[in-house]
């Protein structure tokens, strides 16, 4: 199929033309970008005449958006357990969870009770995490795990401690990942790679199962404009079928039953993980097709700043007994990046905490170094408490910026608490890294922050919290053009895709979503209520209002 796009105001990404009035979308790819009368053209020249004409009646049209940076597979098995967000006393989350036990929860799906999204931060009672305690009030016969809106911590009650072997003898040996009462018993709370552990080990739907979810699923996204993702999902995919869900997910895509452009950031936080992936299943990132990919390695470096397990280069301001906690030695770390580098495959990590961020330069430049004629596209998620000197190492060793901004929604309230006022003037960077030339791609990390491209892009323009507050750091305010810049056409790029996809232009998928809001001269508070009203991939239409 072959039709006309008019009456549009494109934003196109293209610095060559910026803006554009039409397009001709072919098959699979734009044709034409321009004018309408330039469209009209196109179609005089091959003596032809268009199958449609899409009028847009002047509303505003860009690439669609990619989020670089989310677990999509974890916000789908979230659907199977009770929503913690929004909390606002230790007393909702157990009654959340009393509900949701009571009420929705299969007893015989051998599936855990679970609930996610809880910050004791927002807590108007107690501001303290649950325990195993409490969780036993809602029951005693079943496993129940709660996890923190920042995925880095989880709580169990007794029955899902028994479950894994927890229990005051064995609690020792995980160190710092195990949180023990006065008398040395495990209270249920566990973190970081534990807590990774935990989750893998968790009873889980079968992989047809969430495949059909999935793809259930991707309407949400598209109604959302989103038409790319990048997506770390080893964590949750039941252990053992992690790469019978990788292949599956690519012939469905290959059906068209996933059309969700999907880029798999693979977590492999182990020498067994690589050499499993590397060399017993025989993968990198040539595996998949346009629509679903592996596009990158992924490692965890550190924790979260809300929990205060981001690991900090000096202690926490309002926590001087505690830097945080590193996930790996320098040694460690430099040996997983290595082995991704020495397969000219990115590897991305996770970091937070400066700390973790000095480690993480310390590990790509150690692997260029090693194999200086490589040059995968490593980069670093999340990228929060930075020095000057590190956001001058990013660049000098290209290394990519992972962002969200909307993270700091949350953080502008607690990071001069955290971290002092002189290492917060440094942080949160965008905009230091756009003009110094780093790559820049925005995301939400979605489940820990909502989906919705339409948040992160109102706080990168405005350094604003979603209700108003700030602005938070108004040194790093990036343009309109540069964030819709960075969740379009930055996206393509971490994923090898600069040259065929992010922009609306000759030669580019047709991926696209028209909004119903100028994003590029509207009020600051209007980009937070814009919505999609069409979303198209590859040139057909998947959502539209």
């Amino acid at each position: 199929m072959t039709y006309i796009i008019k009456n549009a105001k494109i934003a196109t990404m293209n610095p060559a033309q910026p803006l554009a009035s039409a397009a001709v979308v072919e098959g699979e790819y734009f044709a034409y970008a321009g004018t309408e009368e330039g469209a009209m053209q196109w179609f005089a020249d091959r003596s032809e005449t268009p199958d449609e004409i899409l009028d847009m009646d002047g509303k505003f049209m860009v690439p669609g958006f990619n989020d670089s940076h989310m677990h999509y597979l974890h916000y789908v098995k979230a659907k199977f357990g009770a929503s913690l967000y929004g909390s606002t006393s230790l007393k909702e989350v157990l009654d959340r969870m009393k509900a949701f036990y009571s009420n929705e929860y299969d007893k015989e799906s051998g599936l855990w009770v679970s609930g996610e999204g809880w910050n004791q931060d927002f807590f108007e009672d107690e501001k303290r995490f649950p325990n195993c305690r409490d969780l036993d009030g809602i029951t005693a016969d079943y496993p129940i795990i709660v996890m923190r809106t920042c995925f880095h911590i989880g709580v169990l009650n007794s029955k899902a401690m028994e479950a894994i072997g927890l229990n005051r003898q064995t609690a020792a040996s995980y160190g710092a990942y195990v949180e023990v009462d006065e008398n040395g018993e495990p209270n249920g709370v566990i973190k970081e790679k534990f807590f990774d552990d935990v989750k893998g080990m968790m009873p889980a739907p079968g992989i047809r199962q969430l495949a059909d979810k999935m793809e259930e699923t991707q309407k949400e996204f598209f109604a959302a404009g989103i038409t790319s993702v990048q997506t770390d999902d080893m964590l949750y995919i039941p252990t053992g079928k992690e790469y019978e869900l990788l292949r599956l997910l690519r012939d469905d895509s290959e059906k068209g039953l996933l059309r969700l452009r999907y880029a798999h950031q693979v977590l492999l936080p182990l020498p067994a993980d690589c050499i499993r992936f590397y060399d017993e299943e025989g993968l990198d990132d040539t595996f998949g097709n346009r629509s679903y990919k592996i596009s990158c390695v992924k490692l965890l470096a550190d924790g979260s700043l809300g929990a205060r397990t981001a690991y900090m280069r000096k202690p926490y301001a309002d926590d001087p007994s505690s830097q945080g906690i590193p996930i790996y030695t320098q040694e460690a770390l430099n040996y997983q990046v290595l082995q991704a580098h020495r397969h000219n495959m990115a590897a991305i990590i996770h970091a937070i905490g400066d700390g973790a961020i000095e480690m993480c330069l310390n590990a790509i430049e150690n692997a260029r170094r090693t194999y200086p004629h490589l040059r995968p596209r490593h980069g670093i998620v999340h990228c929060q408490i930075t020095t000057p000197e590190q956001l001058r190492r990013f660049r000098e060793l290209d290394v990519s910026a992972f962002v969200q901004p909307v993270f700091i929604d949350y953080d502008m309230h607690i990071v001069r608490d955290r971290v002092g006022d002189e290492l917060t003037e440094t942080s949160y960077a965008w905009r230091t890294y756009i003009e110094s030339g780093v790559h820049t791609s925005f995301g939400t990390d979605c489940p820990v922050e909502n989906y919705n491209p339409m948040r992160g892009l109102y706080c990168a323009v405005t350094q604003k919290s979603i209700n108003g507050d700030g602005p938070f750091l108004p040194q790093q305010i990036i343009s309109r053009q540069q964030a819709l810049y960075c969740y379009t056409a930055a996206g393509a790029y971490e994923t090898h895709d600069e040259d065929v996809k992010g922009l609306i232009a000759p030669g580019y998928l047709a991926d696209y979503t028209v909004l119903d809001t100028d994003l590029l001269e509207c009020p600051d508070e209007a980009i937070l209520k814009a919505k999609p009203v069409m979303t198209a991939v590859g040139g057909e239409i998947v959502y539209k209002q």
